[in-house]
């Protein structure tokens, strides 16, 4: 009998039946790799049908992610880094927002290469405002305490 390696219990079948975590894990190869991609991308619980429900029912979805059921919609983060790249990837082949970011003023400016780099990296550059938004709105409504408290 072995214990289990996340939360060391004895393990008595295939799953531990404290954590659920399996006894034995898969081997991280090609096939793995694929289902992986293959269960973000999955459309009753992935990247479409999150897109779908978002576009439909956005405050109900979000607001039943928080407070109960979190396995039907992807997570946030992962929503977020495979909607920049998607749109990474549209903008790089099609040009759709070329001339959205330009900056006409001193070409030898610091502010002129921080917007030539945010012009040719804009899904990165959507990752990091995303990052610095979360932060001051963490920081905006500290004083209200948890505005999610009455979801």
């Amino acid at each position: 009998m072995s214990n289990c390696k996340n939360c060391n219990e004895p393990l008595t079948g295939k799953y531990c039946a404290a954590c659920g975590q399996p006894a034995q894990l898969k081997r991280v190869d090609s096939h793995y790799i694929v289902h992986e991609i293959e269960h973000i991308l999955h459309f009753e619980k992935g990247i479409l049908y999150t897109i779908r429900e978002l576009m439909l029912r956005p405050g109900q979805n979000v607001r039943h992610f928080l407070s109960e059921n979190r396995s039907r919609l992807v997570k946030p983060i992962i929503f977020l880094i495979v909607a920049s790249l998607i749109y990474s990837l549209i903008n790089h082949f099609f040009h759709i927002e070329d001339e959205y970011m330009s900056f006409d003023g001193n070409e030898a400016s610091a502010t002129a290469a921080i917007f030539a780099w945010v012009q040719a990296h804009y899904g990165y550059a959507n990752i990091i405002m995303g990052v610095f938004i979360a932060w001051w709105t963490k920081i905006f409504f500290a004083s209200t305490g948890s505005i999610f408290s009455k979801y």
